[in-house]
């Protein structure tokens, strides 16, 4: 399904994150974790797959991108309020199941925003399942969402951060998500949870390899890749 939208803002998330607001379209309906195609113009590298990162209860689409120089970049920085552009979906299974009990998110770096949708939209509905959250970052100032997540309304949620390059305001495992950190903080979820992995290819290939180290079912784990971050 393609649509037309509006662009209304950005907001930074990180210095080199940032979220762009559009309008919604009256009857639009997506489930929280899937994308969508989003088109900038006629060229070929002027349309790249987005993970919506607002929940489905808000008056408007977000898309959260992280910066990297490209023309893809320059294109989303330069839209103007009111700008018209096109996208196609919601597309992608990356979302929950009636039968996901518990709940366990592996996320690398930009990965958190079909996550943060998912959350969102637990928080919104006062979803009450058991919820870990593990949050893989270079550092602080990498960190999207900080505070939100620090601060949603789910009494369930377990948030663990990693960081490669821990300092004094985040209290992290330092490094990468180990089998050692999952075993650690998700112990008592490995056999019952269903497991949503998103982030670079490389860092869910790590993190599959890790669970299933820990004997997690295969059938367990919901994977969203993120490719080309250099786009």
């Amino acid at each position: 399904m393609e649509i037309h939208i509006k662009f209304i803002e950005k907001i930074s998330r990180t210095p080199k994150a940032h979220s762009y607001r559009f309008s919604r379209p009256p009857g639009f309906t997506f489930q929280a974790g899937q994308y969508m195609l989003v088109r900038l113009g006629t060229e070929a590298n002027t349309v790249h797959p987005l993970s919506l990162s607002d929940s489905p209860q808000q008056n408007f689409l977000e898309f959260t991108k992280r910066m990297t120089g490209s023309e893809y970049c320059a294109a989303l920085e330069a839209l103007q309020a009111g700008t018209e552009i096109k996208v196609q979906g919601p597309l992608g299974s990356f979302y929950l199941k009636e039968e996901d009990t518990s709940l366990v998110f592996l996320a690398g770096g930009i990965g958190i925003t079909p996550i943060r949708s998912i959350l969102a939209d637990l928080a919104e509905k006062q979803d009450q399942r058991p919820v870990v959250l593990i949050y893989g970052n270079s550092d602080e100032e990498d960190i999207a969402f900080l505070q939100e997540l620090s601060n949603l309304s789910l009494p369930h949620l377990r948030l663990v951060h990693v960081l490669q390059h821990p300092g004094k305001r985040v209290a992290a495992h330092t490094g990468f998500i180990t089998a050692a950190i999952l075993q650690m903080e998700a112990e008592k979820h490995l056999h019952n949870a269903t497991f949503f992995v998103s982030g670079p290819p490389v860092m869910v290939k790590t993190v599959e390899e890790h669970l299933a180290s820990l004997t997690v079912a295969a059938a367990q784990i919901r994977k969203d890749r993120f490719f080309g971050y250099g786009a």
